[in-house]
């Protein structure tokens, strides 16, 4: 494993761009309530109903941001390379975060909350997608899902930040709201600085053309410096894929046309289907509005919920660390996501009928005092361990693996587009989600838990019946195997002999034209 010192480096530092995602969710929630930042921004004299007007487009600004970051991070993605994309997330993040710190008015913080948003959009398309390509089929389950686990690392301490500035500082500091905005800069700025001294992936360079180069960065990712051909028969199969790519790019084929193509058509059913199952199921409901969910569970105190949805986050990121060393070794997707699915449908029904159940007295006793003035209820109980439950089922399956998946399945040449096409789903149910949960828990209460049990029923359907096993399986020929018809292989097969002809053609030439050189 020391070999891959470089690799595991390499996709750390695109890693980094989950810590972009999850630190601006974590801490966001936590901040725009501290009586420094409502004070600072001259909130706290608003009406309850102006102030949660501009609580929300604080929050809506920086997932709009996020939504149109994916499609700016494609041409970057394409042109400049995997590296170019992660250097324009880091790039974007870290103004973003300069515009919160400055006094531009709360104007100017929602402004740097867009930018922060565009900064996490081009990160989750490139990030992932880097990590990708630059992972032998062995180890790329286990670095895709370092992703998910950096993203709830982030995400607990941006909660717990906000937390301990809300304990450590006074309500007159405005370091209470500040310290924890500033430690935005720190992932950004090693984003900034990483992305600067890592390998471009293979894939891409292989596509530009540039072999000989790609070579070198495979060699440096598989730390085989002097033992070339230990890659020979990777390297072979990147250039076979970049040879193909290269031939329809030549014969400039619209996306249109390959979208056409049923094995394309398959993918991104797969693809767009886990990114609406990843929101649709409820974790993102979960992760907006736990404290409101834990208290129509029976804990009504502010610091007994917010403290249960520091422990939510505590779950979520030892699972995910699960996830990445154990199960993804154990058992394949088409394993994890079916049970994991199934298991959040149950947790949800649960959720349902004891927040149903819960009446709001007859308590039967008072929690421990660090939970502040809740009072405890069997049914309480049972809905935050089911709360606990579902997180654990869901950061072994759809939280994981629909990244994964999005990042591996699609061509190298239409690949960017595609994974546009996939994030800009995750982001705009996200959207849809802190949208409409609100409005269900207020209007259908109980309810809004079993539309979440149906949509996870239908994920699980849809995995049986749709979702190929991807794991181990190489990038290029026998990941297209998986998806494409006969005809979509054999005209890939009759595309890449093309290739061959046309470099000994080309090769012909240049020995003839260096023969006649000599002789003139």
């Amino acid at each position: 494993m020391a070999r891959y010192t470089t690799l595991y480096l390499s996709a750390l530092i695109a890693g980094l761009t989950a810590a972009l995602f999850g630190y601006s969710v974590g801490f966001i929630g936590g901040i725009i309530v501290l009586p420094s930042f409502l004070s600072h921004f001259s909130l706290s004299t608003l009406p309850p109903s102006a102030l949660a007007s501009t609580q929300a487009q604080i929050i809506t600004s920086w997932l709009v941001g996020a939504l149109f970051g994916v499609p700016l991070g494609m041409p970057f993605c394409s042109r400049f390379g995997r590296k170019g994309c992660l250097f324009l997330a880091g790039g974007l993040y870290v103004c973003g975060a300069g515009m919160q710190l400055l006094d531009f008015g709360i104007g100017g913080f929602k402004v740097g909350r867009a930018l922060n948003g565009l900064g996490v959009g081009v990160g989750t398309l490139g990030g992932p997608m880097y990590i990708s390509e630059i992972s032998p089929p062995s180890e790329r389950g286990m670095l895709m899902s370092s992703y998910q686990t950096i993203l709830q690392l982030s995400a607990l301490a941006g909660f717990w930040g906000a937390f301990l500035s809300h304990s450590s500082f006074p309500s007159s500091s405005s370091l209470q709201w500040r310290l924890p905005t500033a430690i935005q800069l720190i992932p950004g700025i090693l984003l900034l600085l990483g992305a600067c001294s890592i390998p471009e992936t293979p894939s891409f360079l292989a596509g530009k053309g540039r072999e000989r180069e790609a070579e070198r960065s495979l060699v440096s990712l598989r730390g085989v410096r002097g033992e070339e051909w230990m890659v020979e028969g990777e390297m072979q199969e990147i250039r076979d894929a970049a040879r193909v790519s290269s031939l329809v790019r030549d014969k400039n084929v619209p996306f249109s046309k390959e979208l056409l193509k049923p094995g394309i058509r398959k993918r991104l059913v797969v693809g767009v289907g886990l990114m609406i199952a990843q929101n649709m199921v409820g974790l993102n409901a979960l992760n907006y509005y736990a404290p409101v969910i834990f208290m129509s569970a029976g804990f009504t105190s502010v610091s007994s919920s917010l403290f249960l949805t520091g422990v939510f986050g505590v779950v979520k990121l030892l699972s995910a660390i699960a996830f990445m060393f154990v199960f993804v070794k154990i058992r394949g997707n088409r394993f994890w996501l079916p049970l994991g699915s199934s298991l959040c449908g149950v947790c949800m029904l649960f959720l349902a009928y004891f927040v149903h159940k819960i009446p709001p007295a007859n308590q039967l006793g008072a929690v421990p005092h660090w939970l502040g003035e809740a009072k405890l209820t069997l049914g309480g109980v049972v809905s935050v361990l089911t709360v606990y439950i579902f997180a654990f089922s869901f950061s072994v399956s759809l939280g994981p693996i629909s990244w994964n998946v999005c990042s591996e399945i699609f061509p190298l040449h239409i690949n960017a587009k595609c994974c546009v096409m996939t994030t800009c789903t995750q982001w705009l149910f996200q959207i849809v989600i802190a949208y409409i949960t609100p409005q269900l828990l207020t209007t259908i209460g109980w309810g809004t838990y079993l539309i979440y049990v149906l949509f996870c029923l239908l994920t699980t359907l849809f995995v049986f019946f749709s979702v190929p096993e991807t794991r181990n399986v190489p990038l290029g020929r026998e990941m297209d195997s998986l998806f494409d018809d006969k005809k979509d292989i054999d005209e890939e097969e009759e595309m890449e002999e093309e290739s061959e002809t046309t470099l000994l053609l080309k090769h012909g030439q240049r020995e003839r034209r260096g023969s006649l050189g000599v002789y003139t």
